[in-house]
């Protein structure tokens, strides 16, 4: 019996925008390099084999129409990422993902994607280049030094004595130690004690 994969899944709607009204939808299949997969306008069909023998699958009938010549996919040895483009043009999201009202367990937001309905516009590129996220790792890492002032300290402040006034060199904190007291010495004192 195939195992049900984890499948994520993210929206963005817009009404005067077809290329903003999309479906993100990660299905998490590890090690299956060639699944069959097929997508119609209701719905998506994924059935794989991993490298080890463990078998995958996973019907979804969609909860609205989407438009299969203008969606996108690209499967990785980890996953299979897909882009849906919604086939109507509204600027309500979809309640959920299925047309099935019921909880389904393996169905779950992805939030590394999601944006809520009226934050959607303000919310950054949907380009996610080839499912890199379309991030520029040399620009995040100079944003990241000049808003911690440069990666000398990586915007920490200094630590160590010096930062609380003290000079690791000074001895004028240190107190001369009383003696110690002699054991011998107390165990007699206490001794005469319970003789009294």
């Amino acid at each position: 019996m195939a195992t049900i994969p984890e499948v994520l899944w993210a929206q963005r709607s817009s009404q005067s925008e077809a290329d903003k009204n999309l479906i993100y939808l990660t299905i998490n299949a590890i090690d299956v390099t060639s699944p069959d997969v097929t997508i119609t306008p209701t719905s998506l069909s994924y059935k794989g084999t991993s490298a080890s023998g463990k078998e995958y699958a996973v019907d979804l009938e969609f909860f609205d129409e989407i438009d299969v010549e203008n969606s996108k996919r690209t499967i990785t040895g980890r996953d299979a990422f897909f882009i849906l483009r919604k086939k109507e043009a509204k600027e309500e999201f979809w309640p959920r993902l299925v047309k099935d009202k019921r909880k389904v367990h393996y169905i779950k937001t992805d939030f590394d994607k999601w944006v809520d309905e009226d934050e959607q516009e303000t919310a950054p590129g949907d380009d996610f280049a080839g499912y890199g996220g379309g991030m520029d790792f040399s620009s995040l890492q100079s944003e990241l030094g000049s808003a911690m002032g440069g990666l000398g300290g990586a915007g920490m402040p200094p630590t160590g004595p010096s930062s609380f006034g003290l000079n690791e060199d000074s001895d004028d904190d240190e107190e001369e130690l009383p003696e110690l007291v002699d054991d011998q010495k107390g165990d007699e004192a206490e001794e005469a004690e319970t003789e009294e």
